[in-house]
């Protein structure tokens, strides 16, 4: 499905939706309905990892350390990036838009500081075994973001008395992080087919790293909640939702690459990009509510998050104009961690 479809898609939901479910107000569906809204304000206390790896096939020219010339293969370069944890603040809005029917929408920001990432590049023969020649070090830091917009059925969250205990969620989600890659330490340095690589230890002063990578996530969403009273003036609240189509982007600027020789990164960012509509995720969140008053709740609980998308492509810019494909062999983020949120009923 292209994004113009999807935007078709949730414009059409958007559309229908609402007439739909007001058709069946007008038929006198549930006259004890009320037009209610809710503003929560979240803080989701994120730890968080990424990883993505690329592979093409590859034939040495030279001798290396125990691999002939002449030996076929493929090469992977994969990147692994930990600790690029967060707290969030999300902000969402919405309300009852007929009985038993509910629509929300929702912006997170976040900002990403002391985060670790590690970059690998490996020769794997056809006939088996492997040479690890490169790999270093990095810091990163950034910031995460997020906006949604959810149609619900059968929900309590916005003060429907008549709704639950279970619900139903269809929705869109864009999620990206937005990395930032410096202070670069070589760990492993092995001369492969006539490349050499920095040399062991912090990169020379005429090597600064200063990259970026830039992950994009479009998701639609399906899931079922549930809320219902443990006593009074608590109860807990659930949801499990997974996300069956997926599409990713990628964009990363390589500086250390970049140049005007025909084999350099070209300068203009980004040099690379990565893309794949084919994977998958689910989220699932689990928490507790205590009403503060007829108007206000207060929640708090854990949330896990986790996006793959895999067999895409990457695509790399020359300097020279020329692009060279390979295949994105796998993305994953996952994201999760204990929130807490405030929430005012009018």
């Amino acid at each position: 499905m292209t994004t113009r479809k999807t935007i078709l898609l949730l414009f059409l939901i958007f559309v229908l939706f609402p007439h739909i479910a007001f058709a069946g107000y007008i038929d006198g569906y549930d006259d004890n309905g009320e037009i209610n809204m809710a503003l929560g304000v979240q803080g989701w206390f994120t730890q968080a990892d990424a990883k993505w790896q690329i592979s093409f096939p590859y034939t040495t020219q030279l001798a290396n350390p125990g691999i002939s010339a002449g030996t076929p293969g493929k090469i992977e370069s994969r990147l692994d990036y930990r600790k690029i944890d967060s707290p969030m603040v999300i902000v969402s809005a919405g309300g009852n838009i007929a009985p038993r029917f509910a629509l929300d929408v929702a912006y997170g920001y976040g900002s990403i500081k002391g985060g670790r990432g590690t970059d690998t590049d490996r020769f794997l023969p056809s006939s088996g075994g492997g040479l690890e020649f490169s790999q270093s070090t990095n810091s990163l830091d950034g910031d995460v973001r997020l906006w949604g917009i959810n149609f619900y059925y059968n929900t309590r969250r916005f003060a429907d008395k008549e709704a639950g205990p279970w619900g139903f969620v269809l929705g869109f989600l864009h999620y990206g992080d937005n990395l930032r890659m410096t202070n670069a330490v070589q760990t492993v340095s092995v001369p492969f087919d006539g490349n050499t690589f920095p040399p062991l230890g912090p990169f020379p002063a005429n090597q600064v790293l200063n990259s970026t990578y830039d992950f994009s996530w479009k998701l639609l969403k399906v899931g079922v909640t549930s809320q219902a009273a443990l006593g009074k003036g608590f109860s807990y609240t659930g949801a499990l939702s997974v996300y069956p189509y997926v599409d990713y982007k990628g964009e990363g600027y390589w500086n250390l690459r970049a140049g005007t020789n025909p084999s350099d990164f070209r300068l203009q960012s980004p040099n690379f990009i990565q893309k794949s509509n084919k994977g998958y995720g689910y989220e699932a969140s689990l928490g507790l509510i205590y009403e503060l008053s007829e108007n206000v709740e207060l929640q708090a609980g854990y949330r896990y998050m986790y996006l793959y998308a895999g067999n895409g492509t990457d695509t790399i810019y020359f300097a020279d104009g020329a692009t060279v494909e390979s295949t994105l062999d796998w993305v994953t983020v996952t994201r999760h961690g204990a929130y807490m949120e405030l929430l005012f009923k009018f």
